[in-house]
């Protein structure tokens, strides 16, 4: 048997080097949790970072997708599949949008949704105004559009046309409009930038202006999307009516599959080669799509969503009237955080939980987020909170 140890040895030797991973190597999962190659088991808070919404070892998931990829896999966007005329019947239907392109990731949803706000413009109106500590992707296009230079550095020049507002500041978004802008980008929950939540105020700024000024509204939904906040999207929460949405890492369940859906006025502008992906919405990655929503549906894994989530929230308070370092609880349903005082950096926390057998992720500065899958019960939400209040006891006894 080949020491964990070893077989990171031999990934860092053969893998590039674009991630600082955790010296785990995982070999098998089941529900929430997830076994490495030597046999220690964690509770898994991260899911892929908000993909994995029916957890681990899915059964019936893997029966789907071996059943599919025995009948057909891939057969190119020169013709129609079945699998992928469902799940477009389907997004369209529960997003209240008219038209879905497929592709397969968030990046490249939400590279499909620049181009897209590029053919509306008609080459007279081509910026975009996105927000400060946005995340969209680390493709050209999509790190553009990204509101964080941390990830920008060494790239530059960048994709011209865009422009940075602080998010959730209604002056400041009316005052970047001007004659050549075409669309306003949004998060509702900035995920990377912190599990900063939109507010009421600046998602009714943003309907009005963009109604008034014929802007194109985009959302991007790749981490709040496909039920973690309690309902399909998370602009369904707050009253927003969008002519583009990005959506990927939850749709596929971690079968890669992305999705931007737009409106009929921004349908109209799309005509045959004016963008493209090979490999978007296959037979096989649309099949896995199909199962994670008809399972969201039938298991109403969105009143779990609702109800662990308000759990989760209490839970944290409990834990925060208990720590000092905690200076705040944050997020919606299933995607939340805990903003941690300056002086106790997140990753003792990261790593203390992980040694404990908890996987937890970081979220924007000084911010842990916490995105089960969607089939979380309260005894998970128990044993975290068990976990992570001992790690913070035994940072408090260490100071």
């Amino acid at each position: 048997m080949v020491k964990m140890k070893d077989q990171i040895e031999q990934g860092l030797e053969s893998i590039a080097n674009t991630y600082g991973r955790f010296p785990i190597c995982f070999e098998s999962g089941e529900g929430l949790y997830l076994k490495d190659t030597e046999g220690k088991v964690y509770l898994d808070f991260v899911a892929g970072i908000a993909v994995n919404a029916l957890g681990h070892g899915d059964k019936q998931y893997a029966e789907v997708l071996k059943n599919q990829a025995a009948s057909l896999v891939h057969v190119s966007n020169l013709y129609w599949n079945a699998q992928n005329i469902k799940l477009a019947q389907t997004l369209t239907s529960i997003s209240g949008l008219d038209k879905a392109f497929f592709c397969n990731s968030g990046a490249e949803a939400n590279e499909a949704a620049l181009k897209f706000a590029r053919l509306y413009g008609a080459d007279e109106k081509f910026e975009i105004i996105t927000m400060s500590n946005s995340f969209h992707g680390r493709t050209m296009g999509a790190l553009a559009l990204t509101g964080q230079t941390k990830y920008q550095a060494s790239f530059a020049p960048l994709l011209p046309g865009v422009k940075y507002v602080p998010f959730n500041d209604s002056e400041a978004l009316k005052n970047a409009i001007g004659d050549q802008t075409v669309a306003v980008m949004v998060e509702v929950i900035q995920g990377e930038g912190g599990i900063v939540e939109i507010t009421p105020e600046f998602a009714e700024t943003i309907s009005k202006l963009c109604l008034e000024k014929d802007l194109l509204l985009i959302v991007d939904e790749v981490q709040t999307g496909i039920g973690r906040t309690g309902q399909y999207f998370g602009y369904q929460n707050y009253g927003l009516k969008p002519d583009v949405v990005s959506c990927a890492k939850g749709l596929g369940g971690g079968f890669p599959i992305g999705a931007t859906l737009v409106s009929g006025k921004v349908a109209q502008k799309l005509t045959p080669s004016c963008h493209a992906s090979t490999f978007g919405g296959t037979a096989l990655a649309s099949a896995a799509a199909n199962y994670v929503l008809d399972e969201i549906e039938s298991r109403k894994l969105l009143d779990n969503v609702n109800q662990m989530g308000r759990y989760l929230q209490e839970q944290l308070l409990i834990l925060q009237n208990q720590f000092d370092v905690i200076k705040a609880i944050k997020g919606k349903g299933l995607i939340q955080g805990i903003e941690i005082v300056e002086a106790l950096p997140t990753g003792k926390i990261v790593n203390g939980a992980m040694a404990k057998g908890l996987l937890l992720v970081g979220a924007g500065h000084q911010v842990i987020r916490f995105v089960p899958p969607l089939i979380v019960a309260q005894k998970h939400i128990d044993e975290m909170i068990g976990i992570l209040k001992s790690v913070l006891e035994d940072l408090s006894s260490n100071k």
